[in-house]
Formats: C-alpha cells, structure tokens, sequence
C-alpha cells in the first residue's frame, strides 16, 4: 500500500502526543496492591482510540487501505475484515522483529516440543520448556495478573529466548485464543507483544518501559458483546488499553504461561524467577481472586520449575529455570 496518499497537518501531531499520553498511563479507577478489581473496570462507555481514528479518517473520505496507511503513522494498527484495532505494529514475514519469533503450534500442554522459527527463509527447530498455571474448567470472561517478569535469563548457546504469557481462549485445544506476552531475546531488552492466530498475528506493542523488578497488571477481559467476528475481548496492559479482537466463546479457560527456547536444547539458570504474584479470574459479573476454590491445573518439565501457593489473597505463581 502506497503511503503518499496521506498527508498530514502539524495539529494532528498534537492531537496523537496527547492522546498517547493517556494511552501508556494508568486510566482512572485502576485497582492497586491486594484491593479487590472489582474496584477497576474499563471506562464507562469506553472506545478504543484506534476506533476514535478510523471514525475520523472515514469522516474525511479515507478508504479502508488509506485509513490503515494512516493508521500506521500513528503506531496504530485495525484488521477491517473482523474490526480488530490495536496498538503497536503488526508483524509480518518480512520484518526483523517477526524472524526471532517462533511460529507458535500451541498444543496446551507442558511437555515438551518442537516449534519452527523462520530466519532469513530458512525453518529453524527450536526446543521448548513450558510452566503453566491454567484454569481446569472454561467458566470466565477474564483473567489478570501482577507480575513481576524476573531475569528471564538468556545466553549463546542455551536459552535464546524467554516468554510470560497471561493467555485466554480454548486453551486445552488451541482452537481459538490469544495472549499478551514478554519476551526477552538473546541480544535485546525485553518487549510487548500481543498475539492472536486469527486477528494480526503477532503484534509488537513496544519495548517494556518498566524493570524486571516491577510488578506489571495485564488484564484480558471479554465485555460480553460480540458481532459476526465474535466476542469481544480487550487486552490492558499496566492499565493502558493495546488491543481489542474476538473469541469465539464468551466462555474461557484462562492461563499464566513461562516459555522457553533453545536450538542446541540447553537452557540458562534463571537469575530470578518471574513472580505472579496476585491473580485474579472474572466470571462476567466481578472479580474474584484466583484461589484453590478454582478447578486450576499446573505443569511443567524440566529444567522449568513452577512453584504454587496460596498467598494472602489469591495464588502466588512462580516459574523458572533451574538445571
């Protein structure tokens, strides 16, 4: 798609500051340290910014391949054939970024397996270790968790890349899903990710602003309203709205995932272990904490270690590399 079909004013520049300015901060009525999330919930009435921007470029006559140009300078991102909108820059084949990620052949469980990563055209076998905590039974509308990713450690030769996921969908089948991601590559900071197998695959999101000591909230929530897509879910991160796609059950199996991969099958000892440190589930009508009341499932194969137990409010999840 040609790009100099759009042209714009140095307004429109302010106008994308300011509103990025309250897309990357927390939104009011956020919930913090062991309050209950029912104390948080997306804006009343609230729409996206992505869908703010193609309601206007629509307004000035755009067509559906000039408005995604124009959306692309803003570092946003809309999929017209399901309404899917984002934040951040969609990834394809012939990106960098897309080379160092792994074609993802989700199979739901904790052993391991072979997954193929593409570089410079050429399919690459990568080994896998999974961790996972995951909800036994396909009742909710949501998870959240704060997290605090830890070292994610990598090194030449053994693990090459770390990922924590918070995922929802049909997780035991993979049939449909999605997942909200940090990733740390060998030779790179750590980033954010979203991806979604039906609706913009992976989607870079930006680099994570944060430590490895801070605790994050990511929430992926489904509002309860669906159209010929799907349901509707939307994915927050640090309770900054990056994404809104479809499910197509409004009936979800939740799950906190640690990943890691290795060409050669050795794996780097974890300095620090990523720490999921207060969970919550959403049944449609409030949160809940997510506790030993919840039919929960957990794996892992070695080296990945999980430990679960019960903190004050909810389970404390954690997952690391240990030889």
């Amino acid at each position: 798609m040609s790009k100099n079909k759009s042209v714009y004013c140095s307004i429109a520049g302010m106008l994308i500051v300011l509103m990025f300015s309250s897309i990357f901060f927390p939104v009011s009525g956020q919930f913090v340290g062991n309050e209950s999330p029912d104390n948080w919930h997306p804006p009343e009435n609230f729409v996206d910014p992505v869908t703010l921007k193609i309601k206007e470029f629509s307004m000035q006559g755009l067509s559906d391949d000039e408005i995604i140009v124009a959306l692309e300078e803003l570092n946003m991102g809309w999929y017209p054939e399901t309404g899917a909108t984002w934040i951040g820059k969609a990834l394809t084949s012939e990106d960098e970024e897309y080379t160092k990620l792994p074609n993802r052949i989700f199979t739901g469980d904790s052993d391991s397996s072979t997954i193929f990563s593409v570089q410079r055209g050429v399919a690459i076998a990568m080994v896998d270790r999974v961790g996972r905590m995951q909800t036994g039974g396909s009742s909710w509308r949501g998870v959240s968790s704060e997290m605090s990713c830890g070292s994610m450690s990598v090194s030449s030769g053994n693990t090459l890349r770390s990922f924590l996921c918070l995922q929802i969908g049909d997780i035991t089948s993979a049939t449909n899903w999605a997942e909200v991601v940090v990733t740390h590559n060998l030779g790179e900071t750590c980033k954010w990710y979203t991806f979604d197998p039906d609706e913009g695959n992976w989607i870079f999101c930006g680099d994570k602003d944060t430590a490895s000591t801070a605790v994050d909230t990511y929430v992926m929530l489904l509002d309860g309203t669906s159209d010929g897509a799907g349901y509707h879910y939307d994915v927050w991160i640090n309770y900054g709205w990056v994404k809104r796609a479809h499910l197509s059950s409004l009936n979800v199996q939740a799950c906190l995932q640690k990943e890691v991969y290795s060409e050669s099958g050795q794996f780097t000892n974890d300095v620090s272990r990523a720490v999921f440190s207060v969970n919550w589930l959403h049944n449609g009508q409030a949160w809940s904490y997510w506790t030993d009341s919840v039919n929960t499932q957990w794996g892992s194969v070695m080296p990945m270690r999980e430990s679960h137990t019960m903190g004050s409010s909810s389970y404390n999840w954690q997952a690391w590399v240990q030889n």
